[in-house]
């Protein structure tokens, strides 16, 4: 297919006298926003910059109980607090407090324990450091917190700390935005049964005596709290190893599984190597190359993205891929707040598309975006991160977040498009640190040269989606119209659309792709000095903006299209098939006919006739059984006559 640009003004030009501009998606509704995001901190925790949490705990499955402590380390500058300020849910009890060594006073309620502050002012600032001593029967907390479960009737323990569920289960100051620059993790379980604990980083000892065994995890890397994770199970554990093609290093992959789930899952773990080396390839290193990566089953329906080892509740490529991608997507750079969650949930989903392209090819590639594609309302941008609820909306946060890295990647071509993401994870001021949606819009816009306000702001802040309706018509001689108007009441959006035209010269058929610049409520397009005649107009045919599109056969041949009759697809909606009655006129004869079925994107999915057609009365019917629910369009075609009508499959 030859692509042309809207840049050549001999081919095309615009018509400005029927463009009504009313961008109502503008660059103040984004500022705001970002004015207005709220943090979880307190004005006390804001003060404070932990850099090292050493935790140890004690785990009595019998009781289902915890005991431990942790050490906090950290910094304030010149504007000091009151008070250290770490959460922690009142469920669990807060046994004493030490600061450097010290006993001292502290309160505990309303999920927050606060500790006195030096009384003296150090305009410089100082260095803290803090342990605090408690134990408890961690309570549930979002997706869980700190769960004591079974498996096959032998005990497990898990956690899962996102968003602000690390406070269930130990002190912090439970917050994306504070990364610390190392924890240690050391985890005293029973020795019978043969309990394995898998944790972040590397495992410095395993001691044991007659009744206990103590593994001590370390992680090196930036972390934050919610991606400090323990999975204990007697594991059936086996390796791999990565060997990098960026940087020739060698890194263990390490797999904790449940014995049961051991042959079903090694085929799809076996791939995670063949996923690194992809990712490596597009992102830029994996960023835990000093340390591991693995997954450890555990007892929850999903995936979660901890630090150099995933906890999976399954086992397919899909989730495999997305929680992979969460290694760079996540944790080597985290968003600074929930409120921009996207910049983890939809890049990883945008991982798992990678990863079917690159096993599958283009259209499968594409087929992947379409089966997660959301038209509902909502932003992306989450308005009130206080719920897991809130947060983690799969439609907004992970499938429509994943659609803004494709319509991204079609605007700037391939090659921009992941220097940006290689950009973005080598940037020195995020890597290993947090990100707003602001930070990745800058490193997007010094790699392309091109302003993105508009394109964050309809698509981030903004709600829902273009609806764009089509109308093309021979002006004069060589001259073709192209109309394209928005219909959506949201706001009109401004984007770059290919409109791709076919048509034939002779027996020779020939297609061309134009690209131009579209916004507003109706903007007419010309195109001139075509050799060849234009039998059909497609806008966007590959998919790649999120639309809905419907097609009028305004300013066509009217006296042929008197003498075609196409009546209402019925039923509509349907469920399993809908039926299409047209009548051709005496008068015309035999005359070619092609009826297409068309998704939401504008691309055929299936062609139900295309062959010569007697005159009279006809019906066609498509069976549906095999297509997924959603819009669809039927379209009529001849020579010089188009008809299309938007269906819905209801299942």
């Amino acid at each position: 297919m030859k692509k042309l640009f809207f840049l050549l003004p001999i081919m095309v030009s615009i018509l400005i006298g029927q463009i009504e501009f009313k961008h109502e998606c503008n660059q103040s509704r984004s500022v705001n926003r970002w004015l207005n995001a709220q943090s979880t901190l307190t004005e006390n925790q804001d003060k404070m910059d932990i850099s090292y949490y050493g935790i140890e705990l004690d785990i009595d499955f019998d009781s289902q109980m915890i005991d431990g402590f942790v050490d906090i380390e950290g910094l304030v500058g010149m504007n000091q607090p009151d008070s250290f300020e770490f959460d922690l849910l009142s469920t669990m009890v807060v046994d004493s407090v030490k600061y450097y060594g010290q006993i001292s006073t502290f309160t505990h309620q309303d999920d927050r324990i606060k500790i006195p502050a030096p009384d003296v002012t150090i305009p410089e600032g100082y260095s803290f450091s803090i342990s605090i001593f408690y134990h408890g029967t961690p309570a549930y907390c979002g997706a869980s917190g700190f769960k004591f479960d079974e498996h096959l009737g032998i005990d497990h323990v898990w956690t899962l700390s996102e968003a602000y569920c690390a406070r269930s289960w130990w002190p912090c100051k439970d917050d994306p935005s504070d990364k610390v620059d190392s924890v240690d993790i050391i985890v005293t379980v029973p020795s019978n049964p043969d309990f394995i604990v898998a944790s972040n980083g590397t495992l410095q000892s395993m001691t044991q005596t007659e009744n206990k065994k103590k593994y001590h995890w370390q992680e090196v890397y930036p972390i934050t709290t919610y991606l400090v994770s323990l999975a204990v199970y007697p594991y059936t554990v086996w390796y791999d190893e990565y060997i990098s093609s960026v940087s020739n290093n060698t890194m263990p992959i390490v797999h904790y599984v449940f014995p049961d789930r051991y042959e079903g899952s090694y085929a799809n773990y076996s791939l995670t190597n063949d996923m690194m080396v992809l990712f490596s390839e597009q992102f830029g290193e994996y960023p835990f190359i000093n340390e591991k990566y693995g997954h450890a089953d555990f007892g929850w329906g999903g995936g979660m993205e901890h630090q150099t080892l995933t906890s999976m509740g399954g086992y397919s490529q899909g989730l495999i891929a997305h929680e992979l991608g969460h290694q760079w997507w996540g944790n080597l750079i985290t968003c600074k707040t929930f409120h921009d969650i996207w910049l983890n949930e939809g890049f990883a989903r945008y991982c798992q598309a990678l990863w079917v392209e690159h096993q599958n090819g283009e259209e499968a590639y594409i087929s992947f975006m379409n089966n997660h594609i959301y038209y509902g309302e909502g932003t992306i941008y989450v308005e009130n991160p206080s719920l897991n609820s809130d947060i983690f909306i799969a439609g907004l946060s992970y499938n429509k977040a994943s659609w803004v890295l494709h319509m991204l990647r079609h605007m700037v071509g391939d090659s921009t498009f992941f220097n940006i993401l290689k950009s973005y994870a080598s940037n020195d001021s995020l890597r290993y640190n947090v990100a707003s949606t602001s930070d990745f819009k800058d490193v997007c816009e010094d790699v392309s040269g091109l302003e993105l306000d508009d394109f964050f702001d309809q698509w981030i802040y903004g709600e829902k989606y273009p609806k764009y309706q089509v109308s093309w018509w021979l002006e004069d001689q060589d001259v073709y119209k192209v109309k394209i108007e928005q219909l959506q009441s949201t706001g009109y959006f401004s984007m770059p659309i290919d409109i791709y035209l076919v048509g034939s010269h002779g027996p020779l058929t020939h297609d061309t792709t134009f690209v131009v610049n579209n916004s507003g409520s109706s903007q007419t397009y010309e195109f001139s000095g075509l050799d060849h005649l234009v039998e059909s107009v497609t806008l966007d045919p590959d998919g790649w903006i999120l639309k809905e599109v419907s097609y009028t056969t305004t300013g066509l041949n009217n006296i042929i299209a008197k003498n075609i009759s196409v009546g209402q697809a019925y039923p509509n909606p349907f469920n399993s098939g809908t039926r299409l009655d047209y009548y051709i006129d005496p008068e015309l004869g035999d005359i070619d006919i092609a009826i297409d079925i068309l998704d939401i994107s504008g691309r055929r999915v299936q062609t139900l006739i295309d062959k010569k057609v007697s005159s009279g009365f006809h019906s066609v019917f498509w069976e549906s059984k095999n297509r997924a629910t959603g819009v669809y369009f039927i379209q009529l075609l001849t020579t010089d006559f188009i008809s299309t009508q938007k269906i819905v499959l209801l299942k």
